[in-house]
């Protein structure tokens, strides 16, 4: 069993590390997790998660700016790094020779990044332009809109984007001081998985890691709000923009359990189910069947805390939206009512546990599921157990968790309408619809 090759350690300072020793390939993969994100922000200095990640790769106290990198380029590895709402992840795969090259590029911005004012900038102004890249986007910068009403209050309300006068007015102060609240041993775990000696690993981390001390008391949020409740007045949860964009859209969303919760699984069987490809209820019926939309789909963004669950439809502009809108919860009642088929489950199930199985054959995928899986679904072993849990769902199961939340009262919905509209797109309508009424 694959959690039965695992070794882990915990050091006196609080860091920890989990090795997987996968034999084959003499790659090893590194993930160094950081437990905050976006999450850990506040008024004042949203989007210092990201500037902090860009700024880790401009040197510390034994590497030069850029260093870090052109070492892993240099030997045939190669280094990212990404931030979310929960986490600011960073990855390192390297012929397994240089896992402890790794180890030491890694335990040296942990506690002694350079923060040069100069570079700091230069950083500035790439993530500034990242920023304004987003936000010409119209249906981006609706989304954004969206998302700010669906999460009001809650930290999850703004993105690890963060706010444009933050970005602006954020300071090397600011960053150091959330650098030694966030990036300590006992915030971070490492992940390591490859061809490579769990003994000799083990032994690397602790030389590397181990005399890290704690130089900030642990900060940070400890009980987060609750997504707001607007069951009394559900008109508030009704957006409508005007953007640049060819065609309308229409986005539906329900309060979501967050990553950790017992019905996370069932909400994945759910939503394939229902949005999942063409083989989807809702491009059969609403798509094919109805002609109703040209594009639907969904998708369920499950974070630590909290989550959201997403279905979308692209439309021609001579579909009301109300027609388009009522089609989408037609679909989703059916399942609340009624659950899904025998045919169904045993499709979406196979396509999940292939999909596991495929990332077996990967250090980094491997890697990175175990760092999720441990960080924020609350215990690495968690990657293994759901699958189990997948196999034992049933209908009932998915109906009990699709009433419990896909409930019309919590539902938020925007609908982005172009500013100008192609004739054209009433003729192609109309094209559709007669194509599909021959079917």
């Amino acid at each position: 069993m694959l959690l039965d090759n695992i070794t882990e350690r915990t050091l006196d300072n609080g860091l920890k590390i989990i090795v997987l020793r996968k034999p084959g390939a003499p790659v090893v993969a590194t993930q160094l997790w950081y437990k905050t994100g976006s999450i850990g922000e506040r008024d004042g200095i949203r989007g210092i998660s990201h500037m902090l990640e860009h700024m880790m790769f401009r040197g510390s106290a034994a590497v030069r700016s850029e260093e870090h990198a052109r070492k892993i380029n240099d030997i045939g590895g190669h280094c990212n790094a990404f931030t979310t709402e929960d986490m600011t992840v960073y990855v390192n795969s390297v012929p397994r020779d240089f896992c402890e090259m790794v180890f030491e590029l890694e335990a040296d911005r942990m506690d002694r990044l350079s923060l040069d004012p100069d570079l700091f900038e230069t950083e500035r102004k790439v993530i500034i332009e990242e920023y304004h890249t987003y936000m010409n986007n119209p249906v981006a910068k609706a989304f954004m809109e969206f998302r700010q009403e669906f999460f009001r209050n809650h930290p999850y309300s703004t993105s690890p984007l963060g706010v444009i006068t933050d970005l602006e007015t954020m300071t090397t102060g600011q960053l150091r001081d959330y650098y030694l609240t966030w990036y300590r041993p006992d915030n971070a775990v490492l992940v390591v998985v490859g061809d490579i000696s769990e003994k000799a690993v083990v032994g690397y981390f602790e030389h590397h890691f181990g005399k890290k001390r704690l130089v900030h008391p642990q900060e940070g949020p400890t009980e987060l709000p609750p997504v707001e409740d607007h069951r009394s007045d559900p008109s508030v949860n009704r957006m409508k923009r005007v953007v640049e964009f060819d065609v309308p859209l229409l986005i539906i969303g329900y309060p979501a359990p967050s990553a950790r919760s017992v019905d996370a699984v069932a909400m994945e069987i759910l939503q394939l189910v229902i949005a999942g490809g063409e083989s989807s209820r809702l491009h059969r019926e609403v798509v094919r069947r109805q002609s109703a939309a040209v594009m639907v789909g969904g998708m369920n963004h499950m974070l630590k805390y909290a989550g959201m669950s997403m279905f979308f439809a692209a439309f021609t502009p001579d579909i009301p939206v109300g027609r388009v809108e009522q089609a989408l919860e037609k679909q989703i009642e059916r399942v609340r009512r009624d659950g899904i088929l025998p045919e169904e489950m045993e499709k979406v199930k196979h396509a999940t546990l292939t999909s596991r199985t495929f990332e077996l054959y990967s250090t980094e995928n491997i890697c990175h599921r175990l760092g999720y899986s441990e960080c924020v679904e609350g215990d690495y072993r968690m990657w293994v157990k759901r699958l189990e849990a997948l196999r034992q769902l049933d209908s009932d199961r998915l109906v009990e968790v699709a009433r419990s939340h896909w409930d019309d009262r919590h539902r938020h919905v925007l609908h982005l309408q172009p500013r100008k509209t192609n004739p054209l797109l009433y003729v192609a309508g109309f094209l559709r619809r007669l194509r599909g009424g021959r079917k």
